[in-house]
């Protein structure tokens, strides 16, 4: 087999994606011998899942906080810093439960499988309120790290 971009060389790897055939040079350009086409899809399916996380995090902090701060008549305020404020602690607690469901389900196990509906009721209760307590450290965490992955990306595909 031979390399699929540089068709009179020999192929010492395969693309794990596509399976074409890469020479030495196409092999070594990246840490992992893959071609540049399967690369940028990787790069752009990363961006997108990090995309949608920090669009679903935030999107339901501001669908949650927004109805909580009306009906504890704290958002009614006229005082406009007193209002900034009552929308942003509501927003930076229920932005913190996707965070905090990630986080969750990679460190839980998945024995849960045979539970009783009752049990997945519970399951789901107590799994919702340690991901708001655990969404407050998570949230910046989470928050920053994907951002500066997107900056890295970025960088990769300049």
């Amino acid at each position: 087999m031979n390399c699929h971009n540089h068709i009179d060389q020999v192929a010492v790897a395969q693309c794990p994606d596509c399976s074409k055939g890469l020479c030495a040079e196409c092999a070594s350009v990246y840490s992992i011998s893959i071609c540049k086409v399967c690369n940028r899809k990787r790069i752009n399916a990363e961006k997108s899942e990090i995309i949608k996380e920090l669009l679903l995090t935030f999107g339901v902090g501001i669908l949650l906080a927004v109805p909580f701060a009306r009906w504890t008549n704290e958002g009614l305020s006229f005082h406009l810093i007193y209002s900034i404020i009552s929308y942003a602690i509501p927003i930076y607690v229920f932005s913190g439960i996707v965070p905090g469901w990630i986080t969750l389900t990679r460190i839980t196990p998945t024995v849960f499988l045979f539970l009783p509906i009752i049990g997945w009721i519970l399951y789901f209760i107590i799994k919702l309120c340690l991901s708001i307590c655990i969404g407050l450290f998570m949230l910046p965490i989470r928050t920053i790290r994907n951002i500066f992955r997107l900056k890295t990306l970025q960088k990769i595909e300049a």
